[in-house]
Order: structure tokens, then C-alpha cells, then sequence
């Protein structure tokens, strides 16, 4: 899963301005500034999670995920931003969203449904966030009212929200200082929704525009198309990942995968390769999804987790981990059983 690179600008900027350095927040990434700035760039979303990891330890502020939402700009999401503005009602800007937006940045999947006088939007993840899903998710949702309200009415100030946010974890210490500033949340939900009155879908969008709609949902269309030829070559890495399990505390080699694809070991590094990745990053993120997903489980010990993932000594493992979410296995598990 990749994102467009700007997202990772937004947060440094971000950062930059509360006094951190750009190093800080990149550290693990493998990336630098000036890669992010490459025209129509794009990050694996295993990078973005964790700078947001690095952000969140680093400032020691949950809230940043308020300020980060509530920044954000209609532009920030280049074309799908301006298919947004040019749309003529709120109904044409949510049905182009939900077409184009979530392909753009896959991190959730959405749902529309009509409840009485009520239009919910449901979201659910598309991969799982571990420790930073209440982080991500106010980002995600917050920034989602901001791009609401800034569709219906200009600036998102108190008075003027017109949504509300429902999540599925309890009410965090640090809302109460921002409630006045955010949209109306609705804590310990079943589910992850943004909900509005009905009657707003027929409300015109002052910046409508038909003609810049038109050219703008052609571009989004395109990128779609570039989306899915990048995905046509990654077959290969889906196979791949399918086939990293760890069996009796170790993974196949390379060569190994590639005998099981009826592939040459170079075939198979070549089109990784094109597809802008390797064995070895994969293996980490296979690695990193079996480690979140067994500290899930109170039951086994680090130890243990350590030996299935192939780990001979935990103290190694410990560093892995560290390095690829910026916590300990110890402190990822407490915070997996910590309240949002």
C-alpha cells in the first residue's frame, strides 16, 4: 500500500514548525527530504506509519493528530482536491471522494448508508494500525469534517461544524482541551463513522465549477490508471508476502521463494526490483505485521514471539522491532491493552 508523498511533507512541516528536526521524524524510514520531493512521489504506507510513530514520540503529544487534521487543505489532495472544490453539490463532492480519494490514500475503506434524516459515512481499515489506529484515526476523520466544512461554508471554526465523529475507543485525556475546537465525537461507538444531516447533499458548493470538474475527474481517472499499472507488477510482491511465514522459526530464502514461483532467484530480484522493493524490506514488513499481530495475543512471550519470527536472541528482535515502529515489543503490547 503507498501514499502520495505529500501527506509525509504535511507532517514535517508540521514538525518543522514545533522545532523538530526533519532527521528525527524520517529516522527508520529510509527516506529523506529531498526523495519526498520528487514530483508525483510516493511512500509505502509502512514509512508514513512510522513517521507518524517517530512524530508521536517525539512531540509526546496525542493532539497532533487534532492539529494535523485540522490544518489540512483542500489542495493538499491535488486533483481529487480540486474535483472537490469544482463539484456542484456536497452529493457530486462525496460520491467523487469516495470514488477517488480512498484510492488515493488506501488507508480505510468507506461505506455510505442513509440512516433517517442522517448520511454515514463508515469507515474501516484496510490494514491494521496497531498502537496508532485512535492516531490515525482522528487524523483521518477530523481532517474529513475540515474538508466538509470547507466545501459547505470556508473555514472550519466551532460554529460552523456540520458533521460529527464517532470511534470506537474511549474518550482520550487530552480531547478535553480541543473539544471547542473540533467536531462533536461520539466516544466508544461500535464502529468509525462521520455522519451529517441529509438535507446538506443538495447544497451547492460556492466554488463550483463544471468545466474544472470535468478536467479534474479526468486526471483522477488517470491516476487511477498509473495506480493500477504500478499494481499490475506487483503481483509478485503480494506472492511473496503470501509465501513469508515463519515455519519452525525461520523464513525461505530468496532462492527459496523463487523455486516455490517457478522462478530464477534474478528473475525474482529483478522484479522486485521494478516493483521498488526487495527481499529484504519485505521480509521486515512481513516480520513487523506477525510480530504487531502476536503482541496482540498477552498469551505468548516476547521470547517465544522473538524464536517464531526467527530471532535466535529476543535482545535482536527487540531491536527490529524498535526500529521499525519506534517502541520496544514491551511498550507496543502495553499500549495495545492501554485505553485510547
Amino acid at each position: 500500500m503507498q501514499l502520495p508523498a505529500s501527506y509525509a511533507l504535511y507532517l514535517l512541516s508540521l514538525m518543522l514548525e514545533r522545532g523538530h528536526a526533519t532527521a528525527d521524524v524520517l529516522a527508520g524510514t529510509g527516506l529523506t527530504d529531498a526523495e519526498l520531493g520528487t514530483h508525483n512521489r510516493r511512500i509505502e504506507g509502512q514509512q508514513y506509519g512510522r513517521m507518524l510513530a517517530n512524530a508521536l514520540r517525539i512531540s509526546g503529544d496525542p493532539a497532533l493528530a487534532y492539529e494535523l487534521g485540522l490544518r489540512s487543505q483542500l489542495t493538499q489532495h491535488g486533483f481529487v482536491g480540486f474535483g472537490l472544490m469544482s463539484s456542484g453539490t456536497l452529493e457530486e463532492a462525496v460520491a467523487l471522494g469516495q470514488r477517488y480519494l480512498q484510492a488515493r490514500a488506501p488507508l480505510f475503506h468507506s461505506r455510505i448508508e442513509y440512516q433517517d434524516d442522517w448520511v454515514i459515512v463508515e469507515l474501516a481499515e484496510t490494514i491494521s494500525l496497531g498502537v496508532l489506529k485512535s492516531f490515525t484515526c482522528d487524523i483521518v476523520l477530523v481532517e474529513l469534517c475540515c474538508l466538509f466544512n470547507r466545501l459547505l461554508s470556508g473555514q472550519p471554526t466551532p460554529s460552523q461544524w456540520q458533521s460529527e465523529i464517532c470511534v470506537p475507543y474511549p474518550e482520550p485525556a487530552h480531547y478535553a482541551a480541543w473539544r471547542d475546537r473540533l467536531p462533536k465525537f461520539h466516544f466508544s461507538q461500535p464502529s468509525m463513522q462521520i455522519r451529517f444531516p441529509r438535507q446538506l447533499l443538495t447544497q451547492r458548493i460556492a466554488t463550483a465549477n463544471p468545466v474544472a470538474a470535468q478536467l479534474a475527474i479526468a486526471q483522477c481517472e488517470q491516476e487511477l490508471a498509473d495506480l493500477a499499472a504500478a499494481d499490475a507488477k506487483d503481483p509478485w510482491v503480494a506472492q511473496v508476502l503470501k509465501l513469508l511465514l515463519p515455519r519452525n522459526g525461520r523464513y525461505d530464502r530468496l532462492s527459496e521463494l523463487a523455486e516455490h514461483m517457478h522462478l530464477s532467484e534474478r528473475t525474482l530480484k529483478r522484479r522486485l526490483q521494478d516493483a521498488g522493493t526487495s527481499y529484504q524490506r519485505l521480509l521486515d514488513q512481513a516480520r513487523q505485521q506477525q510480530a504487531e499481530a502476536m503482541l496482540a495475543k498477552p498469551d505468548a512471550s516476547i521470547a517465544q514471539i522473538a524464536e517464531a519470527l526467527g530471532y535466535q536472541d529476543p535482545a535482536n528482535f527487540t531491536r527490529a522491532f524498535r526500529q521499525w515502529t519506534g517502541l520496544s515489543p514491551t511498550a507496543y503490547r502495553r499500549q495495545q491493552f492501554s485505553p485510547a
